[in-house]
């Protein structure tokens, strides 16, 4: 039986890559075994030693890396370390670490971050979450080179602004994008606000065909002043001020594609206009002035509008009834 492991078996053993067994040695967790004369194609190591490695990693507790959860949460590293610090994110310390990071935190702690953090689809999407003012560029937009190279603008796990190219299938930082790859827009994004008329809600499954070519749309005929959107894990979230525009001579999608994705509201086709109809109708109440300043004031407390606020509290009434 050999007494020692290869770098590919160390990795495999205690699930990091090989890169991570490399610095491991240089610390001092594992020991390389010499080979002067190169008689082996990989590297060696004792496997006594890393047996025990592998032994105490399992007395460890196990769970998600702060950049995983950062992903997850659409959150910068940076601002996942702040927390942990504050102790608003619970985490675990681990006394040896891996490439990127020394904490750990469970699934259980990872799902109370969840609801603090990440905003619920009917929470009001913030502009800054879709448009990056600085560079007057939208989350989905598409541009091209003048070789007619297509990308998609996307943020990193950082939440660092850029492109992700599908034909070399990476990203890259907006600099690089735009100077490297001549990137450019293929649409402007900008158009008068609406007149406030409600939204309609959608939720777009990210491996639906029709959620680029949609995005791409509204982008060009509402403008990023008259919509919302907001990446999750596995969908996007899309709001859209109720109104009209005129069609394009052609629309790279179907109704009976959008349609299952529509959550609230209705769009269709008439007359040669998108229209974009609320599920809403707007009215009037009469309400004491001290009673709407509490309603104002507990709508703040919720995050919410206080129309939103007094249609919760009109709907537990309708459950009680």
């Amino acid at each position: 039986m050999n007494e020692w492991y290869t770098q590919k078996q160390v990795a495999e053993l205690l699930g990091v890559s090989k890169a991570t067994v490399y610095h491991y040695a240089k610390q001092g967790k594992i020991r390389k075994i010499a080979d002067p004369y190169r008689l082996h194609k990989e590297a060696r190591y004792y496997k006594e030693e890393v047996d025990q490695l592998a032994k105490e990693r399992e007395q460890h507790p196990t769970g998600m890396r702060p950049s995983e959860v950062a992903k997850q949460l659409g959150l910068s590293v940076q601002s996942v370390y702040k927390y942990i610090k504050d102790g608003d994110i619970k985490a675990v310390e681990v006394p040896f670490g891996d490439e990127r990071t020394n904490y750990v935190i469970s699934d259980e702690d990872f799902q109370e971050a969840k609801e603090m953090f990440q905003p619920a689809e009917t929470d009001r999407i913030r502009r800054n979450e879709f448009y990056d003012s600085d560079h007057d560029i939208a989350l989905f937009q598409y541009f091209q080179s003048t070789d007619s190279l297509a990308a998609r603008v996307m943020k990193n796990e950082e939440q660092n602004w850029g492109f992700y190219l599908p034909y070399y299938q990476k990203w890259v930082n907006y600099s690089e994008g735009i100077e490297k790859y001549r990137l450019e827009p293929c649409y402007s994004i900008h158009k008068e606000p609406f007149d406030y008329k409600g939204y309609v809600h959608i939720k777009i499954a990210k491996c639906e065909d029709v959620l680029y070519p949609f995005i791409d749309f509204i982008y060009e005929s509402w403008g990023i002043e008259n919509v919302g959107v907001r990446e999750h894990e596995q969908s996007v979230y899309i709001t859209m001020k109720a109104g009209e525009a005129a069609l394009p001579n052609s629309i790279p999608f179907s109704l009976n594609q959008l349609i299952p994705s529509i959550q609230e509201g209705t769009i269709e086709i008439a007359e040669e206009l998108f229209i974009v109809r609320s599920a809403y109708r707007k009215t009037n109440l009469e309400l004491p002035i001290k009673m709407l300043d509490s309603v104002k004031q507990l709508a703040k407390l919720e995050n919410i509008t206080m129309s939103q606020w007094i249609e919760c509290v009109i709907n537990q009434a309708f459950k009680q009834m």
